[in-house]
């Protein structure tokens, strides 16, 4: 198939199709085609690939065997060029645009780049290569392959620093395991995991690791970046790992074991990616993974029962939670959300988890 140069809405079809076209046509190998042409079948392959141009020579030979004219033959090639130059440039703004979105000042206090001035073509380059990618307008779209969790709707400038810290997680995170992920170890180890939410982050953190380690789950923390509105990705290597990237976003003791438990409940029902073309499709994936987070944690019987009991002062609160052998903060955050309690009531039963996750 031939090269086809494309970017957003732009897209430059090389001539070299039109060329395949015509030998599919006339029901002929591409050797046989070149020598009727009068030229190698190395040349013809590389224009069918798009790897090498119609030069007027060519266009000449192409116009004797086809009746298609020389000028047509040119003037295809030459607007595939402008076209691709154009792709070029929209690139280059994009790019540009795409490392002013994001603050640099980030990279240098986790030291993943070096502190030092950076000109913008030097930071450019620079993140270019601690991202792995040719070039950062590619920062502007979503990874199909990822699943992510926000509190908010995407904007190009947090599609840009979400995709950032997905970056910069997956390098992270893609040898540290060959175990792939299984999900009988998962379930051996997520009640050990539910008791870990009365224990300090100094004392979990590490013990969290490993165990999802053991199930083939690398979890890499990572320090918010600005702009990214990004709680929690999940995304499954091809040698069957999965990584769990959490940020330290807000992460009140609630928020941070719930966005766990979510991403958790996407690799449980191994959904590792996420389509937000199609809305339905992804808005039912987040509601079964909050599904599985909120029954991970408190049964909706039980909720349900607590719910209608009707008390919900702090003694109550503190009561349901030791018998459930959780921390309170989770049950004040639910409560929160479903409007039983105001935002502003009982967070001094929260927890801030300012601890370096890395």
């Amino acid at each position: 198939m031939s090269k086809e140069f494309s970017y957003k809405d732009l897209v430059a079809f090389h001539p070299g199709s039109y060329v395949e076209d015509i030998i599919e046509d006339l029901n002929i190998t591409q050797f046989e085609f070149a020598e009727r042409v009068g030229t190698s079948s190395k040349t013809i392959s590389k224009i069918i690939n798009g790897e090498e141009n119609i030069s007027v020579d060519l266009a000449n030979k192409l116009a004797k065997l086809t009746g298609i004219s020389i000028k047509t033959w040119i003037n295809l090639q030459r607007n595939y060029d402008i076209k691709v130059m154009e792709i070029k440039n929209l690139q280059d703004e994009d790019e540009k645009r795409a490392c002013d979105l994001t603050d640099i000042s980030y990279f240098k206090q986790n030291n993943f780049l070096e502190d030092k001035r950076y000109s913008s073509k030097e930071k450019i380059s620079e993140l270019r290569k601690l991202l792995n990618i040719s070039s950062l307008s590619n920062l502007f779209e979503f990874n199909s392959a990822v699943s992510y969790r926000t509190t908010q709707a995407f904007t190009d400038r947090s599609i840009v620093n979400s995709n950032i810290m997905l970056e910069l997680a997956t390098d992270i995170a893609k040898d540290k395991t060959g175990n792939s992920y299984k999900k009988r170890k998962l379930n051996e180890v997520l009640p050990i995991i539910r008791k870990m939410t009365l224990e300090s982050p100094d004392d979990f953190y590490p013990k969290l690791k490993e165990l999802l380690l053991q199930c083939g789950i690398v979890l890499v923390g990572l320090p918010n970046l600005k702009n990214a509105r990004l709680q929690g990705a999940t995304k499954k290597f091809k040698n069957g790992s999965v990584l769990l990237l959490i940020t330290d976003r807000n992460k009140r003791s609630d928020i941070f074991w719930f966005s766990l438990i979510h991403e958790l409940g996407h690799i449980y029902y191994e959904e590792f990616y996420s389509n937000y073309e199609d809305h339905d499709s992804y808005n039912e994936k987040e509601k079964r993974a909050d599904q599985f987070a909120l029954d991970f944690f408190i049964p909706s019987e039980y909720y349900n029962d607590f719910i209608n009991a009707g008390d919900f002062s702090k003694d109550a609160i503190m009561s349901f939670s030791k018998e459930l052998n959780l921390h309170p903060s989770i049950l004040v955050g639910r409560m929160q959300k479903d409007k039983y309690i105001k935002f502003s009531e009982f967070n001094y039963l929260k927890e801030n988890y300012g601890f370096q996750l890395i």
